[in-house]
């Protein structure tokens, strides 16, 4: 067997092994699932949202408001910021085909206003705090230059004791297109527990 049919041989086996779900991790080693479930505004977390989705080959959940916040950016100020101040939950629609017990690492996206998760991100997390008792759970946020402020600490202050709260990341929203390197690391890092 030559060399060319041997690699054509090989890339057959993991394509039809792909195809099943088969991993090839060691034996013994399970591959952890994970999901992402996320709330945008400005389309910055959601960026951030599918990069690590596809670096961590992890399921996309997009959390929506019942009522959409006005896409002019002062009305939905105006909205967003007395909810954000008060801590109050927006309802939010049912998330179809998301059972959280498929998975074993649940990333969590928020845009950062007003220094808190968004209303939406609160709604849900409170929502889903039972179900995600035993999982790994991570928060990342984009921001305007805030940093994280207080989105961290409030995230893991609703998700109580009932999971694993593993080490938030912020990320800044105008330079979130060219911070896809970072992204990938995050996941990766997420994943391997860190």
């Amino acid at each position: 067997m030559t060399r060319r049919e041997f690699a054509k041989c090989i890339g057959a086996v993991a394509g039809v092994a792909a195809i099943h779900g088969f991993s090839f991790a060691n034996e013994g080693e399970k591959k952890m699932k994970c999901a992402v479930v996320y709330f945008s505004w400005s389309g910055n977390t959601r960026f951030a949202a599918e990069t690590i989705s596809k670096k961590a080959g992890a399921d996309l959940f997009e959390i929506k408001a019942e009522t959409s916040y006005s896409t002019d950016f002062q009305k939905c100020c105006d909205e967003a910021k007395p909810e954000c101040y008060g801590k109050k939950l927006r309802p939010i629609k049912p998330i179809e085909g998301l059972d959280l017990a498929k998975y074993d690492l649940v990333f969590v996206g928020s845009p950062n206003w007003w220094g808190t998760m968004a209303p939406p991100v609160r709604t849900w997390v409170s929502q889903n705090k039972d179900a995600l008792k035993g999982k790994k759970v991570c928060l990342f946020q984009t921001h305007g230059g805030g940093g994280m402020q207080r989105v961290g600490k409030e995230f893991a202050e609703v998700i109580g004791d009932t999971a694993t709260v593993l080490s938030p990341k912020a990320f800044s929203g105008s330079s979130i297109k060219s911070n896809v390197k970072a992204l990938e690391d995050f996941a990766d890092e997420r994943i391997a527990g860190k």
